[in-house]
């Protein structure tokens, strides 16, 4: 994907263009540099994992998942079983 953005106004005294002009002072660049370093820096926004989608079910460790796999598997072997109780 890329991106061609010739003209990209920002407002005086913006704190978005206080953050260009601070680039340009400490790192001696022009405007479009110090834009190109601010967004090389910034960091994407942080997304909630959805663990199902990741195969893990509803836990973040796949022992976990493990223990409760073997949980199920117990009471659906005991849930087969013939019951001792006589009928009355």
């Amino acid at each position: 994907m890329s991106f061609d953005i010739r003209q990209l106004h920002i407002s005086d005294n913006s704190p978005e263009a206080r953050a260009v002009e601070h680039v340009m002072l400490a790192e001696h660049v022009g405007a479009e540099e110090a834009i190109l370093r601010i967004l090389r820096s910034a960091q994407p926004a942080a997304t909630e994992r959805n663990f199902i989608k990741e195969g893990k079910g509803l836990f973040n460790d796949p022992a976990d998942a493990k223990i409760l796999d073997e949980a199920v598997a117990i009471a659906l072997e005991e849930r087969r079983r013939p019951s001792t109780q006589a009928l009355a």
